[in-house]
């Protein structure tokens, strides 16, 4: 079994950020609704053509990111950024507010808020090893949860080609649940002819995603109660069972 056939997330509501396992770049770059304008590098092995003396950091204009969507960030190791409207609002920054980008990169965690008003940031990507930690600030719960609802659709397509997104009222359902930490077997998943069914688990808050991983049954068996993702006729449902 592969990170990628299991999910598991933590939201955290009152900072709007999403912790996870399973969930790589590539998965949130395509469950955007809307295309990302300018992206700053807080730490990464990307080289690209910008680079910004003054916060000593590398950046990508947005004619230039479908080449950061090709790489295979997972091999950097630390891969942190942020979305920014303006080239010319990096040499506006104050002292303090370098500091405060160099803090997230470093210790994936914001030393006061995530979000600058002189970048117009909507997305924190902090990210070790993507797609074994990954966490996300996100400026608007709603884009959250459209994001949410798409990586579900997306990565359900290897079963079944056309896969609606999940509904708004769905998406915040989960994301509900998710608030207490859920396990979703995507390895799981049971396929007929006109549905999908997805099991998952509310596991609890677990920072040792070793331990997530490697005792995912014993986590599963203390929830006692298994949830299912149901997918048919278009629609989406969330049932659950003992």
């Amino acid at each position: 079994m592969k990170t990628k056939d299991v999910i598991y997330m933590i939201y955290n509501e009152k900072e709007q950020s999403l912790t996870s396992m399973g969930i790589e770049f590539i998965d949130f770059i395509n469950s955007l609704t809307n295309e990302l304008n300018n992206v700053l590098l807080l730490a990464s092995g990307y080289t690209g053509e910008d680079f910004h003396y003054g916060l000593r950091l590398e950046y990508l204009r947005k004619e230039h990111l479908s080449d950061l969507y090709k790489e295979n960030v997972h091999h950097y190791g630390d891969f942190c950024w942020m979305d920014f409207d303006n080239v010319a609002s990096l040499d506006n920054l104050e002292p303090q507010e370098k500091a405060e980008l160099l803090y997230l990169g470093h210790y994936k965690e914001a030393l006061s808020s995530p979000f600058f008003e002189k970048l117009n940031n909507k997305y924190v990507y902090l990210a070790h090893d993507d797609g074994w930690f990954n966490k996300v600030f996100y400026k608007d719960k709603n884009d959250f949860i459209d994001v949410l609802r798409r990586l579900i659709s997306n990565r359900l397509k290897s079963y079944k080609k056309n896969v609606a997104p999940l509904s708004h009222d769905v998406g915040e359902q989960l994301a509900l649940l998710a608030k207490d930490g859920i396990l979703v077997d995507l390895y799981r998943v049971i396929k007929s002819r006109n549905s999908l069914e997805i099991p998952f688990s509310v596991i609890g808050k677990i920072m040792d995603f070793d331990d997530v991983y490697n005792n995912m049954e014993r986590h599963k068996a203390k929830a006692n109660l298994e949830y299912w993702l149901m997918y048919k006729n278009n629609e989406w449902m969330i049932m659950s069972y003992r």
